[in-house]
This record gives structure tokens, C-alpha cells and sequence, in this order.
């Protein structure tokens, strides 16, 4: 039983170490972007079928990003 703890803290040491702040913050850089990319077709695709006009606001990038932004704080 006592293996099973000391174990563990050797593979999480190990993996802390593998992984270094640049390649995390590069990693949830990339999340976050393909997200704003995701928001803004998928908003500018549904909206304005769902509107049925043409002339409904579509989001930019920024706006989108703001939107991610917004919505995973909220989570």
C-alpha cells in the first residue's frame, strides 16, 4: 500500500518537469484560438438563418475572442 503513494509522486514530479511553462501557456494559447474560430463560423453560419436576414451583426475576431473569454470564466 505504501508503494502506491510514493508512486504517484514520482510520476507527477516527472511530469512537471517534462513540461515547462512555455509549452503550457503556447498549448492554451492554441486552445483559445481555435475556440475564436470555432464561435465566429459557427455564429456567423447560424445566425442568420435563424434571423432570416442578412443584415444581422456578424462577429469578428475580437468579438468572438471576447465571447471565449467570457464564457470560460463563467465555467
Amino acid at each position: 500500500m505504501g508503494l502506491i503513494g510514493g508512486g504517484l509522486n514520482k510520476k507527477i514530479e516527472s511530469v512537471l518537469t517534462e513540461y515547462k511553462f512555455i509549452h503550457i501557456f503556447l498549448l492554451m494559447f492554441i486552445v483559445i484560438l481555435i475556440k475564436m474560430v470555432l464561435v465566429k463560423y459557427c455564429y456567423n453560419q447560424v445566425v442568420p438563418k435563424l434571423m432570416k436576414d442578412d443584415n444581422v451583426y456578424k462577429l469578428t475576431y475580437t468579438d468572438s475572442l471576447l465571447l471565449v473569454i467570457l464564457v470560460s470564466s463563467l465555467i
